[in-house]
């Protein structure tokens, strides 16, 4: 999985690489820009728009759905533009490719080098996010300085401590096995609670599990209160989060890429793209939440 000895962790990939996922639709005329159902693919959505009103490039929103089908709906020209996650990317094997690296500017150049020569598909940036998977845990249960997985994995390992994690990630050797494998947590003494994401959210906050596991850029874990634990062996792959686009579509719109190059500004950091998503997930409409990032209005709430 990486340029050491960690394995591949092959449900995490899954779990990230099949979260954005809505009913395709037909593309319409002019700069199309695909997006799944998620949260953070709709602030993405609204940042772009915001940043191409602003350059003076015409755009609309076409609901695609998870990487697989933005990358094949792309390549039809049925969107010209779209958010995607490199790990996603090379773990569906679009780009067949295996083992994701954990290094986030290899997992970038991988992806935008394949993509490129395959499918005239252009990775720009990358941003500094990478919606890779995290633990978390409650903010007052671990200090500033104890917030890395070596840490941690010696308080699971005691066994009082109970992980919540998405059931796929639990039984598969792949995830948890593998995982526990590379930071020496006791697999035997390690209690487990099988939680889908927004489940295992709601556990952790409410004390009933330790340490969550959670995208690293989620916005309604920050909202819960929860904090990530630095995964300092790099066990999980990259998803370095950047803007794809037909060759044809930059070739056509000189405009376009210094407009997404903003938005790729932005994103200097998996904190910056959290703290984004919290305000979605927390009620405010992406495109007001995209306008202020942007500076092109006062921030909600202030006076």
């Amino acid at each position: 999985m990486t340029r050491t000895a960690t394995r591949p962790l092959a449900a995490c990939l899954c779990v990230l690489a099949l979260a954005v996922g809505c009913t395709p639709t037909a593309a319409a005329e002019g700069v199309t820009v695909g997006i799944g159902a998620t949260t953070e693919q709709r602030l993405l959505a609204a940042l772009t728009l915001v940043a191409l009103d602003r350059a003076g490039v015409a755009a609309t929103v076409e609901e695609v759905g998870d990487t697989r089908n933005l990358h094949e709906a792309a390549r039809r020209g049925d969107v010209d533009l779209f958010w995607d996650y490199s790990g996603a990317a090379l773990s569906l094997e679009l780009l067949r490719r295996q083992s994701p690296p954990t290094a986030t500017q290899e997992s970038f150049e991988r992806a935008a080098k394949a993509d490129s020569e395959r499918d005239d598909l252009r990775w720009l940036g990358p941003s500094q996010a990478n919606a890779t998977l995290a633990l978390f845990v409650r903010a007052a249960d671990v200090g500033e300085t104890e917030r890395t997985l070596t840490l941690l994995s010696r308080r699971l390992s005691e066994g009082q401590l109970a992980l919540c994690a998405d059931p796929d990630f639990v039984d598969r050797p792949e995830g948890l096995a593998s995982l526990a494998e590379e930071y020496a947590i006791s697999t035997e003494a390690l209690r487990r609670v099988a939680a889908p994401e927004p489940d295992a959210i709601a556990r952790v906050a409410a004390g009933e599990c330790f340490a969550g596991l959670v995208t690293a850029t989620s916005g309604a874990a920050q909202n819960a209160g929860l904090v990530p634990v630095d995964d300092d062996l790099r066990v999980f792959p990259a998803f370095v989060v950047a803007p794809v686009v037909r060759g044809a579509t930059l070739e056509r719109n000189p405009s376009l890429e210094p407009a997404l190059n903003q938005v790729i500004a932005l994103l200097d950091s998996t904190a910056r793209l959290r703290a984004l998503n919290a305000r979605v997930d927390g009620g405010i409409e992406p495109r007001v939440v995209a306008e202020e990032a942007l500076g092109l209005a006062t921030p909600t709430g202030s006076p």
